[in-house]
């Protein structure tokens, strides 16, 4: 469950992000489970935020066969990478998406979680410069208010435990 000072909206109902950590938690189980009832990515999210990081594997290897080409489903196979103790991987694997996607409308989503993952690694400053890119990137691309705040939040997180270096 998320801390009493609230996460910040992750996209899956029922989990938002810690606002410490940054990584996906289970905010509203019933929602959670509602949402896991979804989509396989909206299940590979549930799962990741339970700390369920082998079924989460599984399922996203399995969603990939039936489309190796998706890229959310691209996205939450890094993140398993990272959930499964590999986050230079996942960063490794997440700039070659970012190259293969620059200029598209998915662009922010890659820097998102590019940010995340930096800041799981401690390079904060990093995290802060992908977050600032991907605010921009929303904003250009006139995405609404509620997902722009949200990466205003992850940006303030990053450069708060960055010492507010911008």
């Amino acid at each position: 469950m998320i801390p009493a000072r609230g996460g910040i909206g992750a996209g899956v109902a029922g989990i938002e992000r810690d606002p410490e950590t940054l990584l996906p938690v289970v905010a509203d189980e019933a929602l959670a489970s509602a949402a896991a009832a979804g989509d396989a990515g909206d299940r590979v999210v549930v799962l990741l935020a339970r700390g369920d990081y082998v079924a989460a594997g599984e399922l996203v290897a399995e969603a990939r066969l039936a489309d190796p080409q998706d890229l959310r489903l691209r996205m939450l196979d890094a993140d398993v990478v990272r959930a499964s103790g590999d986050p230079h991987r996942a960063i490794t694997r997440l700039r070659g998406l970012l190259e293969e996607f620059a200029g598209t409308d998915r662009e922010a989503d890659l820097h998102e979680l590019l940010g995340v993952l930096h800041h799981t690694t401690h390079d904060h400053l990093a995290a802060a410069h992908r977050f600032r890119r991907t605010v921009d990137l929303r904003i250009a691309h006139g995405e609404g208010p509620e997902a722009v705040e949200a990466t205003r939040r992850l940006l303030r997180a990053a450069e708060r435990r960055a010492g507010g270096v911008r």
